[in-house]
């Protein structure tokens, strides 16, 4: 069989993709890599995107717990809020009190939850064959990888679009120290605010942020790799 040559930058991305792959064990993260992926010269407005937001017990990716993953579908004009789900994680631990205080789910809130293989394979199903769009998309990259790490031994790869990083690269300018954050970038948008450190509800801000960006910057002629973070 000869395997397509992919140059460059997606060259990069798909050996990776692929070596991930490769490594995963039968079941849920396998499953999640035979999807296929679109290519990097896709047009914008063909992608199928997914929002993700983690809420998590610290921000060590080795040491602390997923504990709510909210993801809103969207595409290039639309965000299908009817598509909209969060996933709660079972962490192993109780939870730390000064992690309680910002994101406000308790030990009795996760009651109910997932065990966190279960939830992990839900929400990979969920993810599969989607561009993944973040804010500041090194967290949700990290934790998931970890967390695939520690499930199934072997590393999540995915497509990522970080609006943090599109902001600064379609629209830079001199900034206040918090001026890259979700909420200070909606504002400038006009788009109202939200009540932030939740799941569910940080993920549609993404998604809403990712299309007025799009909006101001103009669609017409974007592709995947126009949008990818770098």
């Amino acid at each position: 069989m000869i395997l397509p040559f992919w140059p460059g930058r997606e060259g990069r991305f798909r050996r990776r993709f692929d070596q991930a792959a490769a490594m995963a064990p039968a079941g849920p993260l396998r499953a999640f890599y035979a999807a296929p992926l679109p290519a990097f010269d896709t047009d914008a407005h063909a992608l199928d995107m997914i929002a993700i937001d983690l809420e998590t017990d610290g921000l060590d990716f080795a040491s602390s717990a997923i504990l709510e993953a909210g993801i809103v579908p969207a595409r290039i004009g639309s965000i299908a809020a009817s598509g909209s789900r969060r996933i709660r994680f079972r962490p192993a631990q109780a939870l730390q009190a000064s992690s309680v205080v910002v994101h406000r789910i308790t030990d009795d809130a996760l009651a109910d939850a997932l065990p966190e293989e279960d939830a992990l394979a839900l929400l990979l199903s969920a993810l599969a064959g989607k561009v993944l769009v973040a804010h500041f998309a090194e967290i949700e990259a990290g934790f998931l990888n970890a967390v695939c790490q520690r499930v199934y031994g072997a590393p999540f790869v995915a497509p990522f679009i970080c609006t943090m990083q599109l902001e600064n690269r379609w629209f830079p300018r001199t900034r206040a120290a918090d001026g890259l954050r979700l909420g200070k970038l909606r504002a400038g948008y006009r788009l109202p605010a939200y009540r932030a450190h939740d799941g569910l509800t940080d993920a549609l801000a993404c998604a809403e942020l990712l299309m007025a960006q799009i909006a101001h910057h103009g669609a017409e002629n974007l592709t995947l790799a126009d949008l990818l973070r770098r």
